[in-house]
C-alpha cells in the first residue's frame, strides 16, 4: 500500500431539517396538500436515505467517521430537500441565502475539516448570480451544486447562462449532480408489471436512471456550445461521469457530425468537466477514468452519508495506479480547482 499525503472527498451531504421542513411545505401546499410521499416513495426512501442524525450532522459525529476513515476534508453540498427548486422566487431566494449563511458559519467552526458548495435560487437567474458571487466573495464558498433540472428544464437553456458566466468569471466550479426525473420519463423507462413497484422506482433513481439523466445534462452542455461561449468554465460529474466517459468515442463519432462546435465533444468533455467517483469504489471504473480522460480530470468523493464506507482511503491507497496519480486524485486536483 503506498499511503497518500491527505484525502479530500467533494461530494459529501448535509441538510438543515428546518429548511427542508419548508421546501416540504412549499412542495405540499403546490400539490394541493399532498406530499408525494406515497407507499412506494415512503419504501424506497427507507433504502436510499440516510439517517437525520447523520446527514443533519456537520461536527463531531461527521468527524469521527472522516478520522475513522482517514478523510482530510469534506467538502459539502446541500443534499435531499433542497430549495434549489422551489418556484416561488422570493422563497427560494430566502431559503438559499439562509442554507448558505449557515454552512458557511458550521464550516468557520471546523475550517480544516469542511468546505462547501452554494446552493442557489434557480427560479430567478439574477438572483442565482448574485448568490454566487455572494457565497464566494463574502462566505468563502468554493462554487455551487445544481441538482437535476429546474422546472423540467435543462441548465443549459439560454435563460440559465448567466450563472455559468459568473461562474467561470469567480474562477470556480458548478458541480452537476443527480435529482429525481421527471414522472412521466420514470414512467415510461422505469415501471413494469415484472418487478415490484419499489424497483421501479429504485430503477428510476439511484439504481440507474438519474445517472442517465444527469450524463445528458452534461452531453447537452457540451452539444449547446456553452465551452465556446464560456471557455474556462469547469464543471463536475459525479458517479464516474455518470457514464458519459464510456461513450466518448461513440459522440465524437456519431453526434459530433450533427454539431456546429469547434472541437471534438471529448475534448470539450477532457478540458471542461472533471468527474468523481461518488463513493462508487470500483478498481476497474478506477482504472478505466484515468485512461479514458486522464488522472489530472478525476477528483475524489465518498457521497457521504448516502454511503459511508469506512475503506475511503484505504481504496485509493491499495489501487493498483500509479503513486503520481493517487495523489492527484487524492487531494492535489481539488486543491487546484477549488483553490485550497
Amino acid at each position: 500500500m503506498n499511503p497518500v499525503k491527505k484525502i479530500i472527498t467533494i461530494e459529501e451531504h448535509f441538510v438543515l431539517g428546518n429548511i427542508s421542513q419548508r421546501v416540504a411545505a412549499f412542495n405540499a401546499k403546490q400539490n394541493g396538500g399532498a406530499t408525494g410521499n406515497d407507499a412506494v416513495q415512503k419504501e424506497l426512501m427507507k433504502i436510499v436515505l440516510p439517517t437525520l442524525d447523520d446527514i443533519e450532522d456537520v461536527g463531531e459525529p461527521r468527524i469521527k467517521f472522516m478520522n475513522e476513515s482517514g478523510i482530510t476534508m469534506q467538502v459539502l453540498s446541500y443534499g435531499a430537500g433542497s430549495p434549489q427548486n422551489i418556484t416561488d422566487k422570493t422563497l427560494a431566494i430566502e431559503l438559499c441565502q439562509e442554507a448558505n449563511n449557515e454552512l458557511a458559519r458550521l464550516i468557520k467552526l471546523h475550517p480544516d475539516r469542511f468546505s462547501g458548495f452554494a446552493i442557489l435560487p434557480l427560479a430567478d437567474a439574477n438572483a442565482s448570480v448574485q448568490e454566487l458571487e455572494r457565497a464566494v466573495k463574502q462566505l468563502g464558498l468554493k462554487g455551487a451544486m445544481l441538482s437535476g433540472t429546474f422546472n423540467g428544464r435543462f441548465f443549459d437553456e439560454p435563460e440559465f447562462l448567466s450563472v455559468f458566466s459568473k461562474a467561470e468569471e469567480l474562477n470556480v466550479p458548478l458541480y452537476i449532480h443527480p435529482a429525481t426525473i421527471q414522472k412521466n420519463i420514470a414512467e415510461h423507462y422505469y415501471q413494469s408489471a415484472n418487478w415490484l413497484a419499489v424497483a421501479g422506482a429504485m430503477f428510476a433513481s439511484a439504481g440507474y436512471g438519474w445517472h442517465i439523466d444527469s450524463g445528458i445534462a452534461i452531453i447537452r452542455f457540451i452539444a449547446s456550445g456553452i465551452f465556446d461561449k464560456l471557455p474556462k468554465l469547469q464543471l463536475i460529474s459525479g458517479h464516474w461521469g455518470e457514464l458519459v466517459p464510456f461513450y466518448l468515442n461513440r459522440l465524437d463519432d456519431q453526434l459530433s457530425k450533427t454539431l456546429t462546435l469547434n472541437r471534438k465533444i471529448s475534448d470539450y468533455y477532457k478540458s471542461n468537466i472533471y468527474i468523481t467517483p461518488s463513493g462508487l469504489f470500483s478498481e476497474a471504473q478506477l482504472k478505466f477514468a484515468i485512461s479514458e480522460i486522464g488522472a489530472d480530470r478525476i477528483i475524489y468523493s465518498g457521497d457521504y452519508p448516502f454511503l459511508i464506507d469506512k475503506n475511503t482511503r484505504g481504496f485509493l491507497e491499495t489501487a493498483s495506479v500509479s503513486n503520481e496519480d493517487k495523489e492527484k486524485i487524492a487531494y492535489k486536483n481539488a486543491e487546484k480547482l477549488l483553490r485550497f
